[in-house]
């Protein structure tokens, strides 16, 4: 799997190509789906996501708690046999930029054939960039959109901010159950915290 900076002077990939673009926090069973997806198409694969969490940025009083670290998280995009991670380092510069210029650039830098996303994206400045305005860009830009379904756990809607919620009630059955994972580091973690404690 190649690793890339979003900011770095890099050649075009001219080669067909597909992507994705996400936070990719914790890669649980919705996030599975759309890379899943994502390999299904003809051509390389290219997952486009954060160093740092946006809300780092944008409402930076919230203290988000990473499921996975940027190392931890990379580990695993490599599992799924991506072929190609590009870091964008998120910053208000970055979080000015609307989804048609993003679009744009992303159109510029990579000949890619198909955007896989989970249909309630939203990117682009003010997260304006809906499934309807990134629809309406397809002919503009000359690529197809794939909209994923969120993946729900009885009737629950999976997300990262749950499996956040989970993990702090120690709930970790469950939070294994929905990363599909074995998870003894936030055991770990906690068990640290009730020692401080």
């Amino acid at each position: 799997m190649k690793i890339l900076n979003f900011a770095s002077d890099f050649k075009k990939v001219i080669f067909p190509c597909n992507i994705t673009i996400g936070v990719f926090d914790g890669l649980h069973l919705g996030h599975r789906l759309i890379l899943k997806k994502l390999k299904e198409k003809k051509g390389l694969s290219i997952v486009i996501t954060f160093e740092n969490h946006p809300l780092d940025i944008l409402n930076p009083e919230i203290k988000i708690k990473t499921i996975y670290n940027l190392d931890e998280k990379l580990e695993l995009l490599k599992s799924f046999d991506i072929d190609m991670v590009v870091l964008i380092k998120f910053s208000k510069k970055f979080a000015s930029l609307s989804y048609l210029d993003f679009l744009k650039e992303l159109k510029n830098r990579f000949a890619f054939k198909y955007l896989v996303v989970g249909d309630d994206v939203k990117i682009g400045k003010n997260q304006e960039g809906n499934k309807d305005k990134i629809k309406s860009l397809e002919n503009v830009l000359d690529f197809k959109t794939e909209f994923i379904e969120k993946v729900k756990y009885e009737n629950k809607v999976i997300s990262s901010n749950w499996i956040r919620e989970l993990i702090d009630e120690k709930n970790y059955s469950l939070v294994s159950k929905l990363l599909n994972k074995k998870v003894k580091k936030w055991q770990k973690i906690n068990q640290l915290i009730s020692l401080a404690e």
